[in-house]
């Protein structure tokens, strides 16, 4: 159980974060709109809050080092304890936004939050991402010991900022998120036989082998050849494992990756077509229409506007 625990931590991957500080005077409610592109956390640093889902009654009291995570990007709301007004702010978290902190001031009803927002890089297999809970919340203790220390390294990096931030940050990210959901999973593998399945070594070797060369013109039969059974077992196990046929899972994957080039590149269209595994752009345009609802070039004008 120990090496299927370390298999699926290792699947995670931050792609990209944000910062921003929230330094509060009761009485304060906010709620943070849904963006399913955007895990969210908040860690207490001073203070305390309410957080959780909107109407919901759910919620539960932060105290100084605890932390919240909404790894699915659900809407959600935070304020101070008691307080049942409506939120009297809407807001969607700004990549572009710049980071701060503020330190802790020690003064009387004021809380004072670091709150993180980052993707998880399309190397996180959905089947993992579908069965996250929509809250994960880690209670401060003696046993954070470690966790503490990396949330210092975020604290310190956010006031200096230097030409690596970026990249330290996402690792740092990448510690806080792994431990956060490490505590949900243990418990979910003991129950969850489909998580067992996808962290089964073949299984791994599948994924690793789609995610290398994507390029490739994979099929049933060649995938089964990786997994070493017969092309019906498979199948069967690689459903079970991922929510999706192995074909299914190839498509969704060169239009995932084919979405972080539209984001990131000034590849032409034809040029992502053809890294995505696709001889033909027409046959690309329906393929990412169907999965995306848009066409390419619908979505990168979406980028930019």
């Amino acid at each position: 159980m120990k090496d299927v625990f370390k298999d699926l931590l290792d699947l995670m991957r931050v792609r990209s974060t944000a910062y921003v500080g929230k330094n509060m005077s009761e009485p304060w409610s906010i709620l943070i709109d849904e963006h399913d592109a955007l895990a969210r956390f908040h860690l207490v640093v001073e203070g305390e809050t309410w957080i959780g889902l909107p109407g919901g009654n759910d919620g539960v009291i932060l105290g100084p080092g605890d932390l919240a995570i909404f790894p699915a990007g659900r809407a959600h709301e935070y304020r101070n304890p008691g307080n049942t007004a409506p939120p009297e702010t809407r807001f969607l978290p700004d990549f572009d936004a710049g980071p701060y902190f503020h330190a802790p001031s020690g003064e009387p009803g004021r809380t004072n939050m670091l709150c993180g927002y980052f993707r998880l890089s399309e190397r996180t297999p959905p089947a993992i991402l579908s069965r996250l809970p929509d809250m994960i919340v880690e209670r401060a203790s003696d046993a954070r010991s470690k966790v503490d220390m990396v949330i210092d390294l975020i604290r310190e990096e956010l006031l200096t900022r230097g030409p690596s931030s970026h990249i330290v940050l996402n690792r740092l990210t990448e510690i806080l998120c792994v431990k956060a959901v490490s505590t949900w999973l243990e418990d979910a593998l003991a129950r969850d036989t489909h998580l067992q399945a996808l962290a089964d070594p073949r299984t791994k070797l599948v994924l690793d082998s789609i995610h290398a060369d994507p390029t490739q013109d994979w099929t049933v039969e060649s995938l089964a050849r990786v997994y070493g059974q017969s092309r019906t077992a498979f199948a069967e196990h690689f459903k079970e494992a991922t929510g999706l046929t192995p074909i299914n899972y190839v498509r969704r994957w060169r239009i995932r990756l084919a979405c972080t080039m539209l984001e990131e590149s000034q590849m032409t269209i034809d040029e992502i077509a053809f890294k995505s595994g696709y001889s033909d752009t027409n046959a690309f345009n329906r393929a990412f229409k169907r999965e995306t609802g848009n066409s390419p070039g619908a979505y990168k004008r979406m980028l930019r506007a």
